[in-house]
């Protein structure tokens, strides 16, 4: 039977894991709904495109410390659960998913998740995100391919964790957490396919380069329609 401070510490890491900052932001800096510009994400990327890089320093200690380690915090140390215990990891996975997929925009829309995720880590296991953080941006300064590193960052990741011997509980973690994130970029918060690309190649673009169009300044420079209301 689900304790209740459980399900109280699941359903607090959906909802506020699913509080979508860097819509809110742009709300209210530019007045404008973020998910018709750029790349359409709900993150910090698009947010710094649209917005300015200043508001990445709020957007970022929200998402990494409140809905990324916020949940670890409290089974550990307000609910007492064991470290890296299973009952404590679906708190931190919650919150991912709710990041990606938030109930407050229909579950359609959302960021895709790497700055909650590396909260969760930083709450779990510091040199797990060490190396992760360690391998992506050495990739992005050898290739400026972001995407792809960051794919392979989070790869890498179960790998780290069975090779540094962390408890098995944290290495299947790890592997949620690059399905969940793996998934997102797939859906792309379900927008529709660009006219003239075939499915396997805009599947392929949002697997490696996180976005759906070969050239990143014509996925950033993107405004809605004259005619959108």
């Amino acid at each position: 039977m689900l304790r209740f401070d459980l399900a109280g510490l699941y359903l607090l890491a959906c909802l506020v894991g699913a509080v979508p900052t860097a819509y809110l932001i742009a709300r209210w800096v530019k007045g404008i709904d973020i998910r018709r510009y750029g790349s359409g994400n709900v993150g910090g990327t698009n947010l710094a495109q649209q917005t300015g890089k200043v508001w990445l320093a709020p957007l970022g200690l929200f998402e990494v410390l409140v809905k990324g380690a916020g949940p670890v915090w409290l089974g550990r140390y307000v609910l007492n659960l064991e470290p890296w215990s299973v009952v404590l990891l679906v708190a931190p996975l919650l919150a991912v998913a709710g990041h990606n997929w938030s109930a407050w925009l229909k579950f359609r829309d959302g960021g895709r998740g790497l700055a909650v995720a590396s909260g969760t880590l930083l709450a779990l296991s510091p040199p797990l995100l060490g190396a992760f953080l360690a391998v992506a941006l050495a990739g992005w300064l050898a290739t400026r391919s972001a995407g792809v590193w960051v794919l392979i960052s989070l790869a890498l990741l179960p790998l780290w964790a069975r090779l540094t011997g962390q408890p098995p509980a944290l290495m299947w973690y790890c592997l949620a957490l690059l399905i969940l994130l793996v998934a997102k970029r797939l859906v792309s918060n379900w927008t529709p396919l660009p006219a003239g690309l075939p499915r396997s190649k805009v599947l392929l673009n949002r697997l490696l380069r996180d976005r759906d169009v070969d050239r990143r300044e014509d996925w950033v420079a993107r405004v809605p329609d004259a005619t959108e209301v």
